[in-house]
């Protein structure tokens, strides 16, 4: 058990070291991430949309696909 203690108070020593950021910091990290998964979103969104259209009306008419929405079998 005198092995969990010494492991337990090295952690205690090593928690004490960490430096937290303040609430500025906090505030500007987070904006910062949101922005860029605004972004990366908006990105993905637009790559996909392109895609989907590209898809459904250069390539399934060539290769003899009536649709690229849906895979029911009413279509």
């Amino acid at each position: 058990m005198s092995k969990f203690w010494l492991f337990l108070s090295s952690v205690m020593q090593e928690a004490r070291k960490v430096k937290w950021p303040n609430r500025k910091e906090a505030v500007n990290s987070t904006l910062i991430v949101l922005v860029i998964l605004i972004f990366v979103s908006l990105y993905l969104f637009i790559a996909d949309y392109g895609l989907l259209n590209l898809f459904s009306k250069v390539v399934y008419p060539l290769i003899g696909i009536k649709s690229g929405l849906g895979t029911g079998a009413t279509q």
